[in-house]
């Protein structure tokens, strides 16, 4: 499983980091996100539920735990791959 700890990060950056690995894993593979209480890293959690597609993950855990004051921990699972939607050719009379 792959983790992001957000807190004291340059959070654009980190958005950009969490999409382009997220692409990159394998379905099955699990991503965790935790965000402390940051009104911008709260923000981060929202942005990265709003960006994936949500047909691509599954929402395993949104939960919030004390570990040296509040976090907010995200975990997500890659879905299996979808099956890719046919072009339809025009038709020629």
């Amino acid at each position: 499983m792959v983790s992001f700890d957000l807190r004291e990060t340059l959070i654009p950056f980190s958005l950009l980091q969490i999409t382009n690995l997220f692409r990159e894993m394998e379905p099955g593979d699990e991503m965790e996100i935790i965000a402390g209480t940051d009104p911008d890293e709260a923000a981060m959690i929202k942005d990265v539920l709003r960006i994936l597609p949500h047909t691509n993950y599954d929402l395993i855990a949104r939960e919030t735990v004390i570990h040296d004051g509040p976090l907010t921990r995200l975990r997500l699972r890659k879905k299996k791959n979808q099956t890719p939607k046919t072009r339809k050719e025009p038709h020629h009379v």
